[in-house]
């Protein structure tokens, strides 16, 4: 396991459009980006762990310091992918920051571990949310998501829906 330390910044977001996107967790430390494909779900299920640890741990994260980290949240032009996350690991420490272990879908050897402040959990969480939200609009006859090049709803009988 590669032990990274504190991270400088901590990213769960999306790249291309609704239907197209490509998820990602970045991390920074020590001044190196690390790149981790995710899917969908991960970056959702990411998102709303990390709220209910904070929860849970009762670690009350400094509102104006998330409402500040929001919007320095985007997604830098991927470098090389280092690998595809498998699993995601949170701890709450007793100093209040959190560990945060990802290991490779490929390798369960291959994994990094750095830590967090909480306002950075919390920051990262919400804009996660959002984007993962941010997807295809769901078709209102299937409640199936609407292709970006259009849809055969299987509720009228695979023809086009608007």
């Amino acid at each position: 396991m590669r032990d990274l330390g504190p991270a400088e910044r901590f990213v769960a977001g999306a790249i291309g459009e609704p239907g197209r996107r490509h998820f990602f967790l970045q991390v920074t430390a020590g001044g190196e980006d690390l790149w981790l494909h995710a899917e969908k779900q991960q970056v959702a299920a990411l998102g709303s762990q990390s709220l209910t640890l904070l929860a849970a741990a009762e670690i009350h994260p400094d509102p104006d310091a998330v409402e500040a980290l929001k919007p320095t949240l985007s997604l830098d032009d991927p470098d090389e992918e280092l690998f595809a996350v498998g699993n995601v690991q949170l701890a709450a420490l007793e100093s209040e920051l959190v560990a945060v272990v990802i290991t490779s879908l490929e390798d369960d050897e291959e994994a990094i571990r750095f830590i967090v402040a909480p306002e950075q959990l919390q920051a990262m969480a919400e804009v996660a949310l959002e984007i993962v939200a941010a997807g295809r609009p769901i078709c209102p006859h299937c409640h199936l998501p609407e292709d970006p090049d259009g849809h055969r709803c299987p509720a009228t009988n695979g023809h086009f829906a608007d």
